[in-house]
């Protein structure tokens, strides 16, 4: 969960990043070749997103045409900006949906949790595709040396 308040104020980009991958990545595997070489980044989060059989054709296909026709190949990574007001407007409307809820108080932490992801991953909306841990990361040093510098 995220520190509105700080997100909006800081004056360095957030991004997220989302490692697509099969059921064949362990635990470990994930652990050792892409959470801790990006945790080393100052202005990332990280999700990891396991294509299975629950991904239905439809979203195979729009993640298919937005990665231009690519072979998905796995790991691959998708990296999108974090924006305070979208996950602002995002939790605003859940609450909005779910009425009832909002009034008891009954709004759940993994709610609010599955609400900013789906404000932060939005794959129409990504600002990279990256194949490899490295490039990744190359990207994100890039972005943040240019945040500085400014």
């Amino acid at each position: 969960m995220f520190n509105l308040k700080s997100l909006k104020k800081s004056p360095i980009q957030t991004y997220a990043v989302a490692c697509y991958t099969d059921e064949s990545l362990s635990r470990e595997t994930h652990d050792n070749q892409i959470a801790y070489p990006l945790a080393d980044l100052d202005n990332v989060n990280l999700t990891v997103e396991i294509l299975d059989a629950e991904w239905n054709d439809l979203q195979r296909a729009t993640l298919h045409e937005i990665m231009n026709e690519k072979e998905l190949q796995f790991p691959f990574f998708i990296i999108n900006e974090i924006h305070a007001e979208d996950i602002k407007k995002g939790i605003k409307r859940y609450k909005k949906e779910h009425p009832f809820k909002n009034l008891f108080g009954t709004i759940s932490f993994e709610e609010i949790l599955d609400v900013e992801s789906r404000a932060i991953f939005q794959l129409h909306e990504a600002v990279a595709y990256k194949q490899t841990v490295a490039e990744t990361i190359e990207f994100l040093n890039g972005k943040l040396a240019g945040q500085k510098s400014s």
